[in-house]
């Protein structure tokens, strides 16, 4: 499913990067089990945190100017931990979730 990244301005951009961080850790919930705190798949948790890494570091560097990976590249990461870890749609919907959201905020 086709994401229109290009009409993003900057803010919206890393509103966006800060937005698909804030969805993945809803999806790497599914990782734990349900009302304990014991953690089911840890090589997944652990894949996820490393993906939440380079996100938060792409949402550091849109707001500080620095050169960091672009929203292109941090989309075909996330697609790609998708398909690795069989998790595609939650990629997808965490995606979509965010840019959603994204385009609800510039609007008002």
């Amino acid at each position: 499913m086709p994401l229109n990244l290009e009409s993003l301005s900057d803010a919206a951009r890393t509103a966006l990067l800060a937005r698909i961080a804030h969805t993945l850790t809803i999806c790497a919930r599914d990782t734990y089990e349900v009302g304990t705190k014991n953690v089911l798949d840890p090589q997944t948790l652990r894949a996820y945190n490393e993906l939440l890494h380079r996100v938060t570091g792409s949402v550091v560097s849109h707001l500080s100017g620095s050169q960091g990976y672009s929203l292109p590249s941090m989309v075909e990461m996330i697609r790609s931990f998708g398909i690795h870890h069989k998790r595609v749609g939650e990629m997808d919907w965490a995606l979509q979730n965010a840019l959603q959201s994204t385009e609800t905020k510039a609007m008002e």
